[in-house]
Parts: structure tokens; C-alpha cells; sequence
């Protein structure tokens, strides 16, 4: 059986301890089954025909791991944040070939994991667009700048690192989202990256192979990159109290990020929060109708258990009826099914108590259900006990019964329930104002997508639509763009600092230097 180890000090480190990943298509055929041949593996037996249920063992932290982490990490970040710049971007552009090289293993991992083919090939094509070398580029140039010069005097700003940097990505998505801490790196910062105790195996493959390599091809000290695998908790509790720890990147939900985030402010260490989103697109009467619908269709992805995907859809009622039919024409072609299955587009849902809280508010506040809502197995097939659900998708008017919500902008739907918002009512400018009150007063704010040809428009909602991390105008609203970040928002999505997140920059911190060089009076 294939044992993922951790990596500390630059060696596989194995402790003895072990937890065992079964496969997801497994766990979701025979639970019941899969759980049992898991815990007796555990106990020290081996079952006929365990190799069919059981992927790979993998170690887990003991009391010791975590300090050892630390201080391989403190003892590497005081020799590699003087490292060359051109060094580290030579590390991010070896860091991109390798991911590249390893793209069927790594989405054939995210697979076993229980991320359908689909949903695997677009995590990875957000983590290979999101360190291109044009980006690395662009960002190893931002770490220094000549600002000016007055006489002898010459002006520069500089970004220096913060040291050491821990990193606890989301138990959804681990790997794709712990990627953006590799640019940590080029800021000149060692790593501890804590992959989730219950789904490692994709994170750890990427950190080791991908990134890890790349570290070390390059001549990194050993400690630069480290990966602890354990309880959460207790790894937290011990970076908040190391001396030695300056940064944690954090994703979770909000509920719980914000207040981790006071306490790691508290401890004297930099936060930097991934939390929540509560995405919305809008669509203005003048867009192209079928690239919109396309796009809100992503809002399933996973079904919806993502945070970058839509989660609501505010739409001009000028196209509002054709793009409700043709929208929901496309929604029924979506399937549930095995991960394995390269046509499955949905996954379990996790929380399905939640969903239906959610979704009865909104019939309650005269929403109306037009498609999906039942609970089915893995076939489709209707079930009252299955883990999947179809897709629901709403119809809603304009107005405080819709602002008030769960689904709409007062928290985050993390399941399939996507609300078609109606606005009307009024002149275009007054539907225009409509539209900017709802993006504006979302409490969260990750990404915010608009659908509008009209040059007069464009300018208007860019200049007006001032939440959220990224604002995207007429482009696929999950997709990525060299330059920019992948992540980062304002609101319950980023906390009080929040904004879009360039991990070397977030990571790093401003200098300004001033060099004086006396003129020399050369005598003829």
C-alpha cells in the first residue's frame, strides 16, 4: 500500500502513526462497508480485498512534528530570505514546469479524493493560469522599485520578507487553494503547510513533487518547505504560540475565520483570511445571453460547495424570461454520479439540513422553486437518504422580501441553490442603482461578475461596484487572468484588511529606502 509521508527539514518523515484514505467512489457505493474495511484496517487487520477500497496510508503528526516543523522552517527562512531574487523566480518558474509535468497525477489524485473529472481539470487550470511566468514576472519586478531620483538622492521601495509562513487550505479544495502560498516563496519565506487530516494526499503529492522540487533543485535550504498532517486545533495553538511564526494564510468559514484571525492579530503574527463567498453575477439586457448562461452555470460546480462560484444571479427584466428558461434548459442537463465518471458534473452535499433551511426561507419570503430540490442517490434516482441533490434553482422579484434572504446576500449558500434575482421596476438607471445596492451591500465579497455590452454601462458598473476581491466584465466569473490573484476579498470573505490577496505581497512588507551618493568632482 502506496504510504504518503510528511516533509520535514527537507527528508519524508513517517512517525509510525497512520490514517488510511479509501476512494471516494467507494465511500459513496458502500459506506457502511468502506467505513468498516478502513477501521479494521487501522486495528491491525487486513481484510480480503482491502487494496480495492483503500488508496494509500498516510502518516499522521505526533506530539513532536510541529515544533520540529517550526524551527526547520525559522532555521531555513533566516538563510533563504537572502537569497538572490532572480533565485526564487527561477524556484516559482521550475515550480510551474513541474506542475505542468504533473498534471495527470494530480488530477487523478483530486479524483480518488472525490472531485469529478471536471471539476479537477478546472482547479488545476486555476492553479497552472495562476503561476504562469508572466505573472512571476510581473511579481519579482513589484518585489523592488526605483522610485525616483532628486539630485543625489535616489528613492526605493523594497518588500521585505516576514519569515516564516503557515498555511491551513480548506478541507473542500486543499490543494488547488494551498498553491497561492507558494508565492511566499518569492518573497523570501519558508512554509509550513498543514493539509486537512481527513483529504492530504493531493496536497501533500503537490507540495513534495511540484513545489518542494523546485525548492530544492534550486539550491533552498531544507527547511523552506514542511508539511504536518494532524489535529488542527493543536497545530494552531502552537504556531499562535511560536515566537518564531509570522504569517498564517487561513481558509475556513467566515463564522469561525474572523474570530481566528483576532487571535492570530492577537498574537503578534500577520493574518491572512480566505473565508467565505457569496458571489453574485449580473446580467444586463444587452448581454450575450448564452455566454452568461454558460458561465452561471459554474455556480454547480461541486455543487456549489465552492466559494468562488456564484451563489446568486440578479438579472435585468428586460431578458429575464429567456434567460431563466434557457438557464434552467441547461441545468437539467447536469449529472450526478461517481467522480470517476468523466460526465459527473455534482458531488455529495454536506450540508443537506442547511440547504433545505435555506430553501424553505426563501419559498417562505415568496420564492418560487421552478427546478431541483430532491434528495437522489449516485444514479439520480430519487431517495430520500441519498447525498446528492438536484440542482434548485429559484425565481425571485426585487425587493425587501428578496434582500432578506438567507440565499440571496445574507450568507453563504454552500450547496446547488441558486436564486434568479428579477430586477425591474423602473428607467434603466433606476435597475442599474437596483443592481449596485445588492452588489455593494453583500456582506461578503469574493468575486463579482457582470454580463453588459453597452460601453456606458461597463463604465458605470466599474466604477460603482466597489466589494469584492475581482471584478470580472463579460468573462467566465470562476475563470483566472494572468496578473491578478486567485483569491482574496473584502467583507466576511477577507476580514477588515481584506482585499484581492498577492501572497507575495501579503506575505512580505514595505520598505522604503533612501540612497545619497555624493557627487564626485572629477578635476580636468
Amino acid at each position: 500500500m502506496k504510504t504518503f509521508t510528511l516533509l520535514i527539514d527537507g527528508k519524508d518523515f513517517d512517525t509510525g502513526s497512520y490514517e488510511y484514505f479509501p476512494y471516494a467512489d467507494k465511500m459513496i457505493l458502500d459506506f457502511k462497508g468502506t467505513y468498516k474495511i478502513v477501521s479494521d484496517v487501522k486495528k491491525g487487520m487486513l481484510p480480503s480485498g482491502a487494496e480495492e477500497f483503500i488508496f494509500a496510508r498516510y502518516v499522521v503528526a505526533d506530539d513532536e512534528t510541529n515544533g520540529m516543523a517550526i524551527e526547520s522552517a525559522y532555521k531555513a527562512s533566516q538563510a533563504f530570505r537572502h537569497f538572490p531574487v532572480s533565485v526564487r523566480r527561477k524556484i516559482m518558474l521550475d515550480m510551474h514546469d513541474n506542475l505542468v509535468s504533473k498534471k495527470e497525477e494530480i488530477i487523478r489524485l483530486l479524483i480518488i479524493e472525490g472531485h469529478p473529472k471536471k471539476l479537477a481539470e478546472w482547479e488545476f487550470s486555476g492553479m497552472e493560469k495562476g503561476c504562469r511566468p508572466e505573472s512571476i514576472n510581473l511579481f519579482k519586478d513589484m518585489l523592488w522599485t526605483e522610485v525616483g531620483c532628486i539630485g543625489n538622492e535616489t528613492v526605493y521601495t523594497a518588500r521585505k520578507p516576514d519569515g516564516v509562513v503557515c498555511v491551513s487550505p480548506p478541507k473542500n479544495a486543499p490543494c488547488s487553494n494551498s498553491l497561492i502560498a507558494s508565492y511566499a516563496l518569492l518573497g523570501g519565506n519558508a512554509i509550513i503547510v498543514k493539509p486537512p487530516l481527513r483529504s492530504p494526499l493531493s496536497t501533500i503529492y503537490l507540495w513534495k513533487e511540484v513545489v518542494w522540487r523546485a525548492a530544492r533543485d534550486n539550491g533552498a535550504p531544507p527547511g523552506t518547505i514542511n508539511l504536518v498532517v494532524g489535529n488542527a486545533k493543536k497545530i494552531l495553538d502552537e504556531w499562535l504560540a511560536s515566537p518564531h511564526i509570522n504569517d498564517i494564510l487561513y481558509f475556513g468559514t467566515s463564522e469561525n475565520g474572523i474570530e481566528i484571525g483576532n487571535r492570530i492579530y492577537a498574537a503578534g503574527k500577520k493574518p491572512i483570511l480566505e473565508l467565505s463567498g457569496n458571489d453574485m453575477m449580473f446580467v444586463w439586457k444587452d448581454a450575450d445571453l448564452g455566454k452568461a448562461i454558460n458561465a452561471l452555470l459554474d455556480a454547480f460546480l461541486g455543487s456549489t460547495q465552492i466559494c468562488m462560484v456564484p451563489k446568486a444571479a440578479a438579472i435585468h427584466e428586460d431578458v429575464y424570461e429567456e434567460f431563466s428558461e434557457k438557464f434552467i434548459s441547461a441545468v437539467k442537463q447536469l449529472r450526478v454520479g461517481l467522480p470517476s465518471d468523466p460526465d459527473t458534473y455534482l458531488t455529495p452535499v454536506m450540508k443537506i439540513k442547511e440547504f433545505y433551511e435555506f430553501l424553505n426561507d426563501a419559498i417562505a419570503k415568496n420564492a418560487t422553486l421552478v427546478h431541483g430540490g430532491q434528495r437522489v442517490n449516485h444514479k439520480g434516482e430519487p431517495d430520500e437518504n441519498g447525498v446528492y441533490i438536484i440542482p434548485a434553482v429559484l425565481t425571485v422579484d426585487y425587493g425587501e422580501d428578496a434582500l432578506s434572504m438567507k440565499c440571496v446576500i445574507k450568507e453563504e449558500n454552500f450547496f446547488p441553490l441558486l436564486p434568479l434575482i428579477k430586477i425591474g421596476g423602473g428607467s434603466d438607471e433606476e435597475i442599474f442603482n437596483k443592481m449596485i445596492s445588492v452588489a455593494n451591500t453583500n456582506e461578503y465579497g469574493l468575486r463579482t461578475s457582470v454580463w453588459v455590452r453597452s460601453n456606458y454601462f461597463i463604465r458605470k458598473f466599474v466604477r460603482h461596484i466597489h466589494n469584492g476581491g475581482l471584478l470580472r466584465i463579460n468573462s467566465r466569473h470562476v475563470d483566472f487572468s494572468l496578473f491578478l490573484s486567485t483569491h482574496g476579498g473584502t467583507g466576511k470573505t477577507g476580514g477588515p484588511c481584506g482585499e484581492m490577496n498577492y501572497i507575495w505581497q501579503k506575505t512580505t512588507h514595505l520598505q522604503g529606502i533612501s540612497l545619497t551618493r555624493e557627487k564626485v568632482l572629477v578635476k580636468r
